[in-house]
Parts: structure tokens; sequence; C-alpha cells
């Protein structure tokens, strides 16, 4: 047993001891010097044509073709795309999640208004079942946490056969985890990247130090002094470490962005542009205005246009309405596993069952579990960060995961 990999997944909620097996980002294409000439709306179009260019390739009328509709970017500017290659009734999509959040009401009016074959899914309706759980392990390779999915088994029976497009990572590559902290060398900068990425937060489940989890961090140093470090690491780890097979869980056939061409532009382009995804919201409102006009979970739920002022008013109205106990954080992923844990006879069920199988394993003889949960179910802390990991843990085991 490894214990210091194990440690890594109740840290940050995936092995970082792990070599995607399906996918490799290749740095070799970077050239600043390419596109240093154009102006702002030379690449504003430029990446437009990429994009564009990008679906086609992948896009055959005769296919049957689904997105997954969310409150974001990636997956509206995927469905603008192909409304230049089909009708709107020959797109299917998909929302899921909890009623009354941007991701799920967002994700239910862009496909209402453009008018495409849509199904929702309220996960406030969905209940986890074990089969299921150790079904998606499997399929995401026991790598990282668990009950974080739509409602895998109606999606299987609906879209199993459908081309899935996913925007996956691309918008990492164009500035999507803008790294507040920079450092000026390598260590610095996995330092950054430990403390921004763990998923844990209500407590520490590990043993380790989080210097012992450098030697798994995997680095290009051919893009040393081209592009910021943390910019790297995160591309190279959490991307394809964790995103990658969490999102795109094996059974489907995907469609994505991760093309070369348009990989080697976003990594081309100034660094400036990657800030707060400037480029990258540049070129969808210019492509898709009435589109991107509706709202973005990115700007609080206003359109991608709205000035400054009004994104500040807007963050300030849900600052106040945080305080409200009627209140339901828009940014909810998912569902709220806190309450979910306690009030849910599908999730407590679940959870208490599989880290007790857990406890009995003794891989652990420095965590106290039963505390961890007695604490959570009698509301002294919010420990569901630590609960869905130790019960991740489980059912990975429980597929056939070897530590």
């Amino acid at each position: 047993m490894d214990i210091i990999n194990l440690n890594s997944f109740l840290k940050f909620g995936y092995f970082l001891n792990y070599e995607n097996p399906d996918i490799k980002f290749d740095f070799s294409g970077i050239n600043k010097e390419k596109y240093k000439n154009y102006s702002e709306q030379e690449l504003v179009n430029k990446g437009i044509t990429l994009w564009v260019n990008t679906i086609q390739k992948q896009f055959h009328y005769n296919e049957k073709h689904v997105i997954p509709l969310s409150g974001g970017i990636d997956s509206r500017a995927i469905l603008g795309t192909l409304l230049k290659f089909t009708e709107a009734k020959n797109i299917y999509t998909y929302t899921f999640g909890t009623p009354k959040t941007l991701d799920f009401e967002i994700g239910n009016r862009v496909a209402k208004e453009v008018g495409t074959y849509h199904y929702n899914f309220p996960l406030t309706e969905y209940r986890y079942k074990l089969s299921e759980l150790i079904d998606i392990s499997k399929r995401v390779d026991g790598q990282t946490i668990l009950f974080h999915h739509p409602p895998v088994s109606l999606v299987d029976e609906l879209f199993s056969e459908y081309n899935v497009w996913s925007g996956i990572i691309i918008d990492v590559f164009f500035g999507r985890h803008t790294h507040r902290k920079k450092a000026n060398n390598l260590v610095g900068a996995i330092i950054n990247s430990f403390s921004e990425n763990l998923y844990v937060k209500s407590t520490d489940l590990t043993l380790n130090d989080s210097n012992q989890y450098s030697k798994f961090i995997d680095y290009d140093y051919n893009t040393e002094g081209i592009l910021p470090y943390e910019h790297v690491i995160d591309l190279l780890n959490r991307q394809l470490k964790f995103i990658y097979p969490h999102v795109l869980i094996k059974g489907y056939r995907y469609r994505t962005l991760l093309d070369k061409e348009i990989i080697d532009f976003a990594l081309s382009i100034d660094n400036k542009f990657l800030e707060e995804q400037y480029l990258y919201k540049k070129m969808f409102f210019t492509a898709f205005p009435k589109l991107f006009s509706l709202p973005t979970k990115s700007n609080f739920g206003l359109p991608l246009n709205t000035s400054r002022i009004h994104l500040f008013l807007k963050r300030s109205i849900l600052y106040c309405k945080r305080k409200s106990k009627l209140f339901i954080n828009p940014y909810l992923n998912y569902i709220d596993f806190n309450e979910g844990i306690r009030e849910r006879e599908d999730l407590k069920n679940i959870i208490y069952n599989n880290i007790m199988d857990l406890k009995r394993r003794k891989i652990f003889d420095w965590l106290n579990i039963d505390k961890i949960w007695k604490d959570h179910i009698n509301k002294k802390t919010n420990h569901a960060d630590a609960l869905l990991v130790l019960a991740s843990l489980e059912i990975h085991l429980k597929a056939g995961k070897r530590i």
C-alpha cells in the first residue's frame, strides 16, 4: 500500500499517482511569437474559426448528438456551433442539479430558448444506489471522488448511442483557472496548487505533510518561463488525473475540443488574454451574441457582457441573501451534501454503511471515523467533504481498486 498516494485521495479527492491512459497534453506547439502582432479582434476571429473547425471535423449529420447543458460557457458555445450544422430539433440536451441553482436553471432556460429536445434531472429526486456507485467507480478507474455525477443509469438508458459533446478542460487552456497566487519557482507553485485544490477542507484526514505529495506532481520543464508554473501543474495534474476521468466516465462516445490546433493557439497567445478568460469570453459573445445575452453562471447569473458595476451589485445582493435561512446557494453543484447526508435516507445509509466498512478494514489507525460521523450528524460541524471521500474510497475498494 502506498500510504502517500492514499493520503492524496483523502486530501484532494483523487489519487495523485495516476497516469491517464486516454490522453496526454503536448506543449511542444507553443509559440509566443506566432500571434504577437495580431490585434485583439484578429485573435477573437482566429479563436472562433479554430473552435468551429474543431467541432465541424467531428460532426456528422446522420449521427445523434447530446450536450450536457449547464450554466457555464463551454456547453453553450458547443450548442451554438452545432446549430451552424443542424437544427435545434436534431440536438438533444440535458441538465442536472438542484432546482434554483444557476447550473440547473440556466441550463434549462438556454435549452428552452433554443428549442433543443431537452431533459432535466433534478438530483433532489434522484436516489443514490450502491450498485450504481460501484459501476461508476469502475468507469472512472477508481480514481476520483464519487457522488458528483448525473443519474448515470438514466443517462445510459437515454444516450448510450449518442455522441456526447463536452467542453472539458478546453476552458482551462483559455484561463478558466486563473491562479491568483503565482510563484516564481516550481516548488512555490506546487505549494500554491496544493492549497488551491484541497477537496476536504473541514478536517485533515491525512497522515502526511503536503511536501510528500510533490513526488507525484507531473510538470513539463519546456514550459518554464513561457507559461505560469501553476497553469502547467493544473493541466498535467488536476485536469488529467481528476477532471478528465471524472467527467468523461467510460461508456459513451465523446466529442471534445481537445484538438492540438486550438490547444496550441490557447497556449501561444499572450498570457494576459487568459486572465479571467478574457479572450475566451469575447470569442463567444462575438460569435453567439444572442445565446450569450442569456444569463451565465460565471457572471452571477447575468449575461456575459454585463458591466463591472452590475456584477458588483449582483455579487453584493447574493452576499446579503446568504444570511437568510431560506437561501439556496446558486453556485451549489449537484446537491447540498451537508444536509443531504443528514436528511436523505439514501445518502445517509450509503455513507454510513461504507465508512463503517472502511473502518473495519483498519487502514487508518490515525482516524476517528466515528467522531467525524457523529459531529456531522449532530450538526457540530459540516463534514460532508470528508464523509464523501471516505465513502468513495470504500466503494472503490469494493469495486476492486488496489491501493
